[in-house]
């Protein structure tokens, strides 16, 4: 998926409160439901892996309402990262090579949930359910060959059960449903164009998985014509036997065409603010 490309980094993330300049003070212990299996599953890091598999004991502890979204192992050995005496030095050294704005995760509100001799189990919780986990241990080996604390595995839920706070300030847009709930970014998702590719006016939208299914685009210069199936329309009009998926962001709400060319987005307020998206013809990369 796309969004996997960005979030590549999302290990490097601060799980304490507080300046990143000051010095690093552990967290509270989790109230609640502890999680109590096992803490060194092994991290497959094969490109097949499922998140589960991937995710190692990072993902057992995750409380999604949902699917576990994403997670995987940290690439201490190639990363620069270097390992550290403790828990929390060990995150606090990760977050000097992290955007938070990039990653999608939360920057603080990260508990201890469970520490044992050799691994600490850092959690972000969403009404007492743990949806971000970090497992950090003390046999992590780094790019200069020494051995200590360091990331071992983390995972996450779908970035919809994260506080809205928190997911609205990532690189995907959350949808709603007409109730105001709101839909998993697995189901629909937008973003904004690659910046190192020019494409930040450039918005896309996804149902499905990007690499799988159809994409839109809100392609207003034209820069991507060769690549979609029609044209964008800034004053267009809903054709005739339209879908409405009933998806909302932004005030706005997602209409398909029958055949699937083109997505159209209705103005909630104003049914004749129509702007036609064009369905790419197959999935576009930014290289």
């Amino acid at each position: 998926m796309y969004v996997r490309l960005l979030l590549g980094l999302a290990a490097s993330v601060l799980l304490l409160t507080g300046c990143a300049s000051e010095e690093p003070r552990p967290s509270m212990p989790k109230a609640g439901a502890v999680y109590d299996g096992p803490l060194d599953l092994r991290v497959d890091y094969a490109d097949d892996a499922t998140v589960a598999e991937r995710a190692g004991s990072a993902g057992r502890a995750l409380e999604c309402t949902g699917k576990a979204y994403d997670g995987g192992g940290a690439d201490n050995e190639s990363s620069g990262a270097t390992v550290k005496s403790n828990a929390a030095d060990a995150m606090q050294d990760h977050l000097k090579n992290i955007n938070p704005r990039q990653s999608g995760l939360a920057e603080t509100g990260y508990v201890i949930e469970r520490a044992d001799p050799d691994r600490v189990l850092y959690s972000y919780d969403v009404e007492g359910r743990t949806k971000i986990a970090f497992v950090v241990a003390n046999d992590i080996t780094d790019i200069g060959g020494a051995t200590g604390w360091g990331i071992e595995s983390w995972a996450q839920c779908d970035p919809s059960e994260l506080a809205p706070e928190i997911a609205d300030s990532g690189p995907l847009d959350v949808w709603t449903d007409p109730a105001g709930n709101r839909v998993p970014v697995t189901t629909i998702a937008s973003h904004r164009g690659a910046e190192h590719c020019g494409w930040e006016d450039i918005t896309f939208v996804t149902l499905g998985d990007y690499a799988k299914d159809i994409s839109y685009w809100r392609d207003t210069t034209g820069e991507l014509a060769d690549s979609l199936r029609t044209t964008y329309d800034g004053s267009s009009r809903l054709p005739a036997g339209a879908t409405n998926t009933t998806y909302r962001y932004g005030g706005r709400e997602l209409w398909l065409s029958p055949k699937r060319d083109a997505a159209y987005s209705v103005n909630l307020d104003d049914v004749d603010d129509v702007e036609r998206w064009p369905a790419a013809k197959e999935p576009i990369w930014c290289m």
